[in-house]
């Protein structure tokens, strides 16, 4: 198979070369193996608003029989959560080798595509070998690496000014993925990424802090669940595989960037354009979730011929540029994806800012407030779905602050406000997160 033949030309590519260009930096530099851990809680209050808007779908009661609600709020109202529990290992061997375990516990923030998901997961499982320079660090010279298990996607953002995510991150790069990486750099400044990966499977959730239930147990016997259907977008789910390339659907990606800072360190940026392709599978099984993902979510033909989006094919690809930048104690991320699945064409779009003050007052260290713009917009649109929200033009603003306290605690306040064109109605979703965070 063509994809089997690519994925081991990769590894041997970034191996190969990898091997020869670290001998001379063992025998200069004493590399000795290095532990690390971190432990991570978050609690949270939640205000989400209620909001209920009808869908011609399901097909709506006679008079005078209730109209049922279609798409609601996920879980409106005040709530104190348990957000999340993390720990995360790190291991490695100078800069020969790395390997990294992240689990979380509850995370129920980041439970996808339904609250029925595992409240125990894997984040990342990786190892590494060669350098692999991060954020706005510059080699002195030629690199390589080459990375194989589940972590982030190549252009998420690197750094999180707040606890919620941009309607772009959540569409497209949120989520890890199950993946071969090789990549290196050129000199100080360029560097290059090429990718053989499972795909993240594509499904929809709420674009708010809770994904929503759809396709749950409860939801499909009970009138009344504990969680709703939220109002959905299309987006790029968690890979339910850890360990095990399925080669039937394999995505292939690649990636150009540029980095450069100052010597003083008060003024530097990182950019990466980048691009994925794949076919959809006909369906994904997901835990947590009757309905599939991948072309099955696009289309639910067995309930009626005409329930569909007008789908072609199955290409899935999707391409864009992420730039991050710092300028002494500010700080600027914007993203621009573009995507089309079966024949669906959408953009999303984010840019975030931030500002850090270094505090003095009683136990507080820092206050950095940030802004976060961020926007979908679609070119197509449906009949009958049972989640019209997949096509409406939406746009989102998040605004908040976080405080840095002592031993490791830190505060985030924030207000979200989303503008959504729905044809009956403007749906103008509000929420508030108050985030406090501890890191060991």
């Amino acid at each position: 198979m063509p994809y089997k033949k690519l994925f081991a030309a990769l590894a041997v590519a970034a191996v190969c070369p990898l091997v020869s260009a670290q001998d001379s930096a063992v025998q200069e530099t004493a590399s000795q193996w290095s532990w690390g851990h971190r432990f991570e809680l978050r609690g949270n209050y939640r205000w989400s608003q209620d909001e209920q808007h009808r869908t011609n779908f399901p097909p709506q009661p006679a008079p005078p029989a209730p109209q049922l609600p279609g798409m609601e709020t996920v879980d409106p109202g005040h709530h104190v959560e348990l957000n999340v529990a993390d720990v995360q290992f790190d291991v490695g061997y100078g800069e020969l080798f790395a390997a990294r375990a992240k689990v979380h516990g509850q995370a129920l923030h980041r439970r996808n595509p339904t609250s029925d998901d595992r409240q125990i997961d894997a984040d990342e499982l990786w190892v590494r070998f060669g350098r692999k320079p991060e954020f706005l660090e510059r080699p002195e010279g030629t690199t390589f690496f080459v990375q194989a298990g589940k972590f982030p996607k190549m252009e998420r953002q690197p750094v999180r000014l707040l606890e919620s995510y941009g309607l772009a991150a959540t569409a497209f790069n949120r989520f890890e993925d199950l993946q071969l990486l090789g990549g290196g750099t050129v000199g100080r400044n360029f560097y290059w990424r090429a990718q053989v990966a499972n795909g993240n499977p594509l499904f929809i959730r709420d674009a708010n802090a809770l994904a929503g239930d759809n396709g749950t147990d409860e939801r499909l016997t009970n009138r009344v669940p504990e969680y709703k259907s939220g109002f959905p977008i299309l987006y790029n789910a968690e890979t339910e595989d850890l360990l095990l390339f399925n080669t039937d659907n394999l995505q292939i990606g690649e990636a150009l960037g540029y980095r450069w800072q100052r010597e003083d360190e008060t003024l530097g940026f990182d950019a990466i354009v980048f691009h994925y392709r794949r076919d959809l599978a006909d369906t994904v099984e997901l835990t947590g979730t009757r309905y599939g993902g991948d072309l099955d979510i696009l289309s639910v033909g067995e309930l009626s011929p005409a329930v569909t989006l007008p789908i072609s094919g199955r290409k899935k690809e999707e391409y864009g540029v992420r730039v991050y930048a710092e300028w002494h104690q500010a700080t600027v991320i914007a993203q621009v994806t573009a995507q089309e699945v079966a024949g669906l064409k959408r953009e999303g779009w984010e840019l975030e800012l931030g500002y850090r003050i270094p505090w003095t007052l009683g136990p507080i260290q820092s206050i950095q407030p940030a802004l976060r713009v961020s926007g979908l917009e679609t070119h197509y649109r449906g009949a009958i779905f049972p989640s019209p929200s997949v096509w409406w033009e939406w746009a989102k603003l998040d605004a908040g602050v976080r405080i840095a306290l002592p031993r490791g605690f830190d505060v985030t306040a924030e207000y979200t406000v989303h503008d959504i064109a729905a044809p009956l109605r403007p749906v103008a979703q509000r929420e508030t997160l108050v985030t406090v965070r501890w890191r060991v």
